[in-house]
């Protein structure tokens, strides 16, 4: 007859041994699943986050410099808008009020040609910064587009006239009529979402549409009017 010592020290049986893995298995499946939403959770929230600061940074920087188009207070400087394409907007103010234009106070917003090539506003492939050159409306300057905000993948200007007509390319008369610029604008996430897919298409101002893009990338879309305050005096 065994000892109670001896029966003391018998060890798990096989059964038990697996039940225990069992539910182990199960319990550390439970927590890695929690873990692994909780990371896409917090991926998603920082891409969203990144998209909306890219957004901010770019709007809040072109409404500053476009609502100075024109500024021209002794009329001496001939300031005012330059190019106007949907992908470009390019212009001049007297920030100085000296009567004459320098480098500083000449501007075209857009993107590059590398990733731009027809200038229509839409990142050929992938993303861009958007740039801003200077110098180039007066003719001087020019030493590229410098990024103003990153992972932007389309622009667009849509020019308002003093009559309410709204177009994306104004001819060169129509320029000194342009009194307010509605800028859409798309930013797009730097890295895909395994768990999110991407049908949405975007309506811009003047009626195009961006997408869908049916891939697994996040955006963020926005579209601002920018009154000009200059235009027209």
């Amino acid at each position: 007859m065994n000892s109670p010592l001896l029966r003391s020290c018998r060890g798990f049986t096989l059964v038990e041994i697996m039940i225990t893995l069992a539910v182990s298995g199960i319990l550390m499946a439970g927590v890695y699943r929690v873990f692994i939403s909780q990371q896409d959770s917090y991926l998603a929230q920082e891409q969203v986050a990144e998209m909306q600061q890219n957004i901010r940074a770019a709007l809040d920087l072109m409404t500053r410099d476009i609502r100075m188009a024109g500024f021209d207070p002794y009329s001496s400087a001939n300031a005012g808008i330059v190019t106007a394409t949907a992908g470009r907007f390019g212009f001049t103010f007297d920030e100085d009020q000296d009567g004459s234009l320098t480098a500083n106070e000449a501007m075209t917003y857009g993107f590059s040609a590398v990733l731009d090539a027809d200038f229509d506003g839409v990142v050929d492939a992938g993303t861009s910064p958007l740039g801003k050159n200077l110098g180039t409306a007066i003719g001087v300057g020019g030493g590229g587009f410098q990024a103003v905000a990153e992972e932007l993948q389309a622009i667009e200007f849509n020019y308002v006239l003093f009559d309410g007509t709204e177009t994306t390319t104004p001819g060169a008369n129509q320029l000194p009529q342009v009194r307010s610029v509605e800028i859409s604008i798309l930013a797009r996430a730097r890295q895909p979402d395994r768990n999110f897919n991407n049908v949405s298409a975007y309506s811009t101002a003047s009626g195009a549409v961006w997408g869908p893009f049916n891939d697994q990338f996040r955006r963020r879309f926005q579209i601002i009017t920018v009154q000009l305050r200059n235009t027209g005096m």
